[in-house]
């Protein structure tokens, strides 16, 4: 799954984003990309899940398609 993340601007975030994800699945894999502001997720997960966790977070996902 590939979601935009606008207000992800920096590592810490990338890295807060991360540790809230893998504290709900410690199996899931991430890939951030700040400068695009894009996160991948690798997780058995359903995307609503991980969107409610990142938001949760503080940031503000949306799912691309």
């Amino acid at each position: 799954m590939e979601f935009a993340i606008p207000d992800m601007t920096c590592g810490g975030c990338a890295s807060a984003i991360t540790r809230a994800v893998t504290r709900i699945d410690p199996t899931a894999t991430l890939h951030a990309d700040v400068s695009i502001k894009i996160v991948k997720i690798t997780s058995t997960l359903p995307a609503q899940r991980l969107i409610e966790t990142i938001e949760a977070a503080g940031f503000h996902p949306s799912l691309r398609t």
